[in-house]
């Protein structure tokens, strides 16, 4: 039950409420697909439910949709936990408890849902009403829904890597910009630059150090002594990585690289 495909809609308590589509809680069971809709409406008048119409761009793989109306039904948090204590078996049951109660308590103050929903209306209303923090949410939930086991080949890393590449790449005019001020302000004494650690923080966005650290092992809980001793390296990283070499020793190894 924990991957039960789920879309989003605004929220009032914390910006979103995450919906579970209806069809894939009733796949299981031995209700018949002919008798789903009534089924749906009955929970959709106690606000646990909702019918969202889609634009006919939408275009749905595995799913029966009347090509007339387009449109499915999708349940709350709440809903899922109605459906699984009235239809589900007990195992079924223990399976929606152990995974998603969590989700469940967070949600508890929620409003009823609307019987039905414009999804072109709610990407409209989302987009100018979602702040960073409840985006960022909406991410780390999605990743979370399951465990991605690491290989050396995979099209979730892949993508979320190419994305934030072209995110960081973005920053190089800044990044240089701020560079050669910080250059400039220390022509005098450039032999005498505040310690790596500093630097980074100065000079750097959060995101590209938090990406570096996690990523060579330095999470906030490995020591400041161990943290501090790595710095350097990080910083010559970014400074490669973003072409703005700031420390002797970047220049020496840039210079020496690009003689060969």
């Amino acid at each position: 039950m924990s991957n039960v495909p789920t879309i989003q809609l605004p929220s009032c308590v914390d910006g979103v409420t995450r919906l579970y589509l209806g069809a894939d809680l009733f796949s299981n069971t031995n209700i018949r697909t002919e008798n789903h809709p009534r089924y749906h409406a009955r929970f959709a008048k106690k606000g646990l439910a909702a019918k969202l119409h889609f634009s006919s761009e939408f275009r749905f793989h595995g799913l029966r949709v009347s090509t007339c109306n387009n449109t499915l039904w999708f349940y709350s948090i709440e809903g899922l936990f109605r459906v699984a204590f009235e239809i589900y078996d007990k195992q079924e049951q223990l399976s929606v408890l152990e995974n998603l109660q969590d989700v469940w308590k967070s949600k508890i103050n929620e409003s009823p849902l609307k019987s039905n929903y414009s999804l072109s209306v709610l990407v409209e209303t989302t987009l100018n009403n979602l702040e960073e923090k409840n985006v960022t949410e909406t991410v780390m939930n999605l990743l979370n829904t399951k465990d991605w086991s690491w290989t050396f080949s995979s099209s979730l890393l892949d993508s979320v890597a190419r994305w934030l590449g072209c995110q960081f790449h973005l920053a190089n005019c800044s990044i240089s910009q701020k560079v050669e001020e910080f250059k400039l302000q220390h022509i005098e004494r450039i032999s005498e630059l505040p310690p790596a650690e500093e630097l980074t923080v100065e000079l750097f966005p959060e995101a590209m150090r938090t990406l570096l650290l996690h990523w060579m092992g330095l999470s906030e809980e490995s020591s400041v002594d161990k943290r501090r001793s790595e710095y350097p390296i990080l910083l010559l990283i970014l400074e490669f990585a973003n072409h703005s070499l700031i420390t002797g020793v970047a220049h020496v190894l840039y210079s020496t690289l690009i003689c060969k």
